[in-house]
């Protein structure tokens, strides 16, 4: 019976997009809704009976002796999850339903969240590495429909197949990891796996490293790492729900997830690599925020910093120090892009210029009356994003930061670290400060949704910090640590009495200087206004799309037209001369067949006749005859005998 709960968890949300799709099309909001508050329920209830460690086991493949087992396996890690999953999805769920009530295709879109949902509850409680990677490739799939929803727009479908393309170079990664771990283990449960002793194990330490470097690729493309992470901010195309769900507690997790649950199986050299890459992504997700007028690309920009903070926390060998960050900042970034969504939608309702952008913080400004429960509500989940005390952000972060002070990382990946907070709290100071104050006042009438500000009051009330620990400024406090503790890894780092100090100078330095930059008019067009070096490297990512476009796109491009000339040049040319060849070769062997052989065979036969008409003429029945030719025939022989005599 207590397994039950772990069934509704993963089946309740495939359920609800059939039934979302297929029978009630009109109530597929109300469906979603109520699976995923079944699911939410399901999860609390497995967190509060199931016993950490409890294992679910089907024999998939069956050779002889041999078994390959898959199944689900809960323990701290995938209850927590389920539990941020399910509350995020709910909320995004419900958000929608005032979101979505304009759109047509409402069906479709609900039963995709759920598709969605299920393929990441699937990751969360999967015990099998292929098993995981099956759900990882429906993540794959489910963010590819959901990023290019409104398809018959032209910018939707190439981010979702830039996101899908970018996501497959990560998934080669998996693969290879995959099968150097079973070709050696001759199993992928993932208890089993990282239980090995791999100094004991036999297994190359080159393999090791190729190993840990391919599941790592797989964190790269799903958590948007460097350098693949241009694929996130595009992804802002698809409905603002969906961004929020992709960004807080599904598909970019996923990542992160994984590195934190295979941790043992990484090995010193994997894990520099990893905090070096976690490192450059922090601090150029940060950067990249700086000069971005969309609203949902700076926080997606501020997403893949975030993730490179988790991941750079597993590479300085504090896995679960990341996986607390990966949890709080489920709440507060899924509250920041439902505020934002918040916003959008505020504009849509009330602006009907079809060239207006709602997504241009530029035309924005003086919202925070017009619009309060968002205002309060993106107020908290900002100081959470910046990490200042009181706030769940500042617990976790907190831990990260200690881990980096104690890592062996190199010095210039623990100063991304550090840097990230100022800038953190500088862009997003700059967003909040040019979205809800500079400009004015709106004047038009408005009240937000009990839909829209219920999800909004719940993920601003859970950024702050007494829901992870009774002293929201001690992160050793945290009820989350002792239930972690044994999982996979030390729980946090020594606790160094400076880092909470310098990392709080660091946020509040970014908040005043986007306040006397955007308020006040200091600074004289530091970032914006003058297009700069810097200014430019930010709004454009580093030119990491141009890099690509240059490096990758027109050389495939011209590798394909050279192969298109070679095939149409060469190839077609050298296949059409051997055409051409066998036909004429076929066409003079027609000939000597018809001519010379057919008319041997003729003459020859000819030939046959021709003697045998005569020699029959010799047969005739007459007497004289014969007697006339036997005389012939005498002659000729003693004729013969003539010359051979003579």
């Amino acid at each position: 019976m207590e397994n039950l709960w772990l069934y509704i968890i993963l089946f309740a949300p495939l359920a609800s997009a059939f039934v979302s799709f297929f029978i009630w099309k009109k109530g597929a909001g109300a469906v979603l809704v109520g699976f995923s508050a079944l699911v939410l329920i399901a999860a609390l209830l497995a967190w509060f009976n199931l016993p950490f460690g409890t294992s679910i086991d089907f024999d998939w493949i069956v050779a002889g002796a041999n078994v390959f087992e898959v199944g689900l396996y809960y323990d701290q890690s995938a209850g927590i999850m389920s539990v941020v999953v399910a509350t995020v999805a709910l909320l995004v769920a419900v958000f929608s339903l005032e979101y979505m009530k304009h759109d047509a295709a409402q069906p479709r879109y609900f039963a995709l969240l759920g598709l969605f949902a299920f393929s990441m509850y699937g990751i969360v409680l999967s015990s099998n590495l292929l098993l995981t990677f099956i759900f990882w490739e429906l993540v794959g799939f489910s963010s590819y429909l959901l990023i290019g929803f409104w398809f018959e727009k032209a910018a939707p479908p190439i981010s979702s197949f830039k996101a899908f393309l970018m996501n497959k170079v990560g998934d080669v990664g998996f693969l290879l990891g995959i099968f150097i771990l079973f070709a050696y283990f001759k199993t992928l449960n993932i208890q089993a796996l990282i239980g090995l002793d791999l100094s004991q194990s036999g297994i190359p330490s080159s393999l090791l490293i190729t190993m840990g470097i391919g599941l790592f690729l797989a964190a790269v493309g799903k958590s948007a790492q460097f350098p693949l992470q241009t694929w996130l901010p595009d992804a802002m195309t698809g409905p603002t729900p969906v961004s929020a769900l992709i960004h807080a507690a599904t598909m970019v997790a996923a990542g992160v997830y994984l590195m934190v649950r295979i941790f043992p199986l990484l090995v010193p050299e994997v894990l520099t690599i990893i905090g070096i890459v976690g490192g450059i992504t922090a601090f150029m997700g940060a950067f990249a925020a700086f000069a971005q007028n969309d609203i949902k690309k700076i926080l997606a920009y501020s997403t893949v910093s975030q993730l490179g903070y988790m991941i750079m926390a597993v590479g300085a060998g504090f896995p679960v120090a990341a996986f607390v960050h990966l949890t709080t900042h489920a709440f507060f970034k899924a509250g920041l892009f439902l505020c934002s969504g918040s916003i959008i939608h505020y504009y849509h309702e009330t602006n009907h210029d079809h060239d207006f952008d709602a997504q241009d913080i530029t035309n924005m400004g003086g919202l925070r009356k017009v619009l309060p429960v968002t205002f309060v509500a993106f107020t908290l989940c900002l100081l959470a994003l910046a990490g200042l005390p009181l706030f769940s952000g500042f617990l976790s972060k907190e831990m990260i930061l200690n881990g980096l002070a104690s890592s062996q990382l190199p010095f210039f990946a623990v100063f991304f670290g550090f840097a990230s907070v100022f800038m953190t709290a500088a862009y997003m100071a700059r967003l909040y400060f040019k979205v809800f104050f500079n400009g004015g006042e709106q004047k038009e009438r408005y009240t937000e949704a009990l839909v829209i500000k219920a999800p909004l009051t719940v993920l601003s009330l859970l950024s702050l910090g007494f829901v992870f620990s009774a002293n929201p400024i001690n992160p050793d406090s945290s009820w989350l640590l002792p239930i972690l503790s044994s999982f996979n890894g030390s729980a946090v780092a020594q606790h160094f009495s400076l880092i909470p100090v310098l990392s709080t100078a660091l946020a509040l330095a970014g908040l005043a200087f986007s306040y006397f930059y955007i308020e006040k008019k200091m600074f004289g067009g530091l970032v914006d206004g003058i297009k700069t070096v810097a200014y430019s490297l930010s709004n454009k990512n580093f030119y990491l799309d141009e890099i690509y476009k240059v490096a990758i796109v027109r050389g495939s491009l011209l590798l394909a037209k050279t192969a298109y000339w070679w095939d149409q040049k060469v190839v077609d040319r050298v296949v059409n001369l051997i055409g051409e060849t066998q036909v004429v070769v076929a066409y003079l062997t027609g000939w000597f067949d018809r001519t010379v052989v057919d008319g041997g065979v003729k003459l020859l036969t000819w030939t046959v006749n021709f003697a045998g008409n005569r020699t029959r003429q010799m047969q005739g029945g007459n007497l004289q005859a014969y007697l006339a030719w036997a005389v012939f025939g005498l002659l000729l022989i003693f004729y013969f005998f003539e010359l051979l005599i003579g």
